[in-house]
């Protein structure tokens, strides 16, 4: 068999979990290089990094950012999107754990508009009756 090998460009990203500063992420251009076997790749390969090795902190985000050519003025606009976006999600996990509560409500509302329609229909009364 054969392993394709590609190298993509890293560019500023828009996950919102990113804790501090702009995320990176990888662009969706890419350099494909030509096939190489994969007993060969295996050989030759860089060992596997964990996961430490793999994160990127606030200064290395930001060289590699500005090496891309991103300006101070984007880089900016990105951190203030990142920030909209984290708290546009806390709001939606602070609604999410009363769900619960928002479904009883809505069920006790649900009931009280079925029991209207009974009573302003009448077919309430002739039930009883």
């Amino acid at each position: 068999g054969t392993v394709l090998v590609r190298d993509y460009d890293l560019i500023l990203g828009d996950h919102p979990c990113c804790s501090y500063g702009p995320p990176v992420t990888i662009s969706w251009d890419y350099l494909e290089y030509e096939p190489v076997d994969l007993n060969l790749y295996e050989f030759h390969h860089p060992p596997r990094r964990n996961l430490r090795e793999m994160c990127l902190n606030y200064y290395h985000r930001m060289k590699i950012l500005t090496l891309a050519g991103y300006t101070e003025a984007e880089l900016k606009l990105s951190k203030k999107d990142l920030k909209r976006a984290q708290r546009n999600r806390s709001i939606t996990k602070s609604i999410v754990v009363h769900y619960p509560l928002f479904k009883a409500e809505d069920a006790v509302e649900s009931a009280g508009r079925k029991f209207t329609r009974l009573l302003k229909t009448g077919s309430f009364r002739s039930i009883s009756t």
